[in-house]
């Protein structure tokens, strides 16, 4: 539990962890950022659990107290700090740092804080933060995770070192799922896609009923989409409403369409993602490539500018009717 070897992908970054520990050069802050279910929290209680470790080898032992205690979830000398806000307030910035962090470690050389939805702390958060950042006592350490350091003042990213946690190739993550058991190899093919170059956001789709109830709705929807009229066609801005606060359902729709083109160039079925959905995609590829090239692209737009805050239901409308062009064959 907790070891490097357990974590897929960004070797480098871990390397980098590994050596710095070593040779006894760590930081006093670091600052994680990765897409949900990157594997920033992983990676995170893994550098924590290897900077407490009292034995130096290349991993975790997993055998001494410090250790045995970590996986237990109950080490004395890492803090969690959490809010149950959407956002981390000066508040709980105060309570759970700023209040406890001159009070030296419990038993071990260091005090670990990781800082969960780092991105959410406020600006006065921040500011509150910042003297313990620029004068942290020697044995403290904080990890921040983040899916963006967009939200960072300045002063605080000049006083972390940044680390980028890259996305995983599909490949890893479907050879993942299969050798965990928790996916069949069709299941984890298109799971991995879904997944984004995420191994957890994969793992979450797979037990998320809802996700796969939404699949089937807009797989239903598009496999129609070029036999309803586009006034029909608008009337989906509407009906799709219901996932205005989460934009799975166009991962969906480029993923229909990725398959769509791979079965009109390509013309074979091991070239499908959705193997579930093979009779559906080969009779739906009926148009030219260049046009269903053209289609994914208006979807991939219409994220863009829903996560630039776009207008939802007329960004929606825009995309469809893109999606209804150029329908004769």
């Amino acid at each position: 539990m907790y070891t490097f070897q357990e974590i897929w992908g960004n070797q480098r970054l871990l390397q980098h962890l590994r050596m710095a520990t070593k040779k006894q050069k760590t930081s006093h802050a670091y600052l994680f950022i990765g897409g949900a279910g990157a594997g920033k929290r992983l990676i995170a209680k893994t550098f924590a659990k290897y900077l407490l470790c009292t034995s130096r080898q290349e991993e975790p032992c997993g055998v001494c107290e410090s250790c045995r205690v970590f996986d237990s979830g109950n080490h004395p000398d890492v803090i969690h700090v959490t809010s149950q806000k959407k956002t981390l307030g000066v508040d709980e910035i105060r309570a759970q740092i700023l209040e406890t962090v001159d009070i030296k470690p419990y038993r071990y050389d260091k005090k670990i804080y990781i800082v969960h939805q780092a991105h959410t702390m406020t600006i006065q958060a921040q500011n509150a933060f910042l003297k313990t950042l620029e004068e942290p006592p020697g044995y403290a350490v904080f990890l921040l995770l983040a899916e963006t350091g967009d939200a960072f003042l300045p002063t605080i990213l000049s006083r972390t070192v940044t680390l980028k946690i890259n996305p995983l190739s599909e490949e890893d993550i479907s050879n993942y799922l299969v050798e965990k058991g928790v996916a069949s190899h069709e299941e984890a093919i298109f799971f991995a896609a879904y997944g984004q170059g995420r191994i957890g956001h994969a793992l979450e789709l797979i037990e998320d009923e809802t996700f796969r109830q939404m699949r089937e709705d807009i797989l239903t929807r598009m496999s129609r989409l070029s036999m309803i009229p586009l006034s029909e066609a608008l009337l989906l801005a509407k009906e799709w409403e219901i996932y205005k606060n989460d934009y799975r359902f166009l991962d969906i729709i480029s993923l229909w369409y990725r398959d769509l083109l791979a079965a009109k160039t390509l013309r074979e079925e091991r070239f499908i993602i959705q193997k579930d959905k093979k009779e559906l995609i080969f009779s739906a590829a009926n148009e030219s490539a260049e046009g269903l090239a053209k289609k994914a692209a208006a979807v991939a737009k219409a994220k863009e500018r829903l996560m630039q805050n776009g207008n939802f239901r007329l960004t929606l409308e825009v995309m469809l009717m893109k999606l209804k062009e150029n329908e004769t064959r």
